[in-house]
């Protein structure tokens, strides 16, 4: 197995944990915004001295969810970028295998 080849497994398992990253971090955030959600409904329903404590919690839960987003742009971002680094190897190796198909070839045809 070549670099190029080592490369190329390397970039694409690197692309599957940023892709897998990218999508915890959005099950973490709709899981937050259902969570903000009920204490929303909570805070409606309740009332009370329990009122000022459910506010409190959603603004921690919606402060957390955007601080989320952020991050699942940024990981998304990165995995942009991962996969089009992916490419240009996916892209060096196809051109590797073609240019040694074509060696193979004008070697065929100067020893016949």
């Amino acid at each position: 197995m070549s670099v190029v080849d080592n490369l190329l497994r390397l970039h694409r398992r690197e692309c599957d944990e940023r892709r897998r990253f990218a999508a915890e971090l959005e099950s973490l955030t709709e899981r937050l915004r259902a969570d903000a959600g009920r204490v929303q409904a909570e805070m409606e329903t309740g009332g009370g001295g329990m009122a000022e404590t459910w506010a409190e919690r959603c603004q921690r839960l919606e402060r957390s969810v955007a601080d989320l987003d952020g991050q699942v742009a940024a990981a998304r971002a990165a995995l942009a970028a991962a996969e089009e680094q992916l490419k240009l190897y996916e892209r060096a190796v196809t051109v590797r295998a073609g240019g040694a198909a074509l060696s193979g070839r004008r070697l065929a045809r100067r020893f016949r």
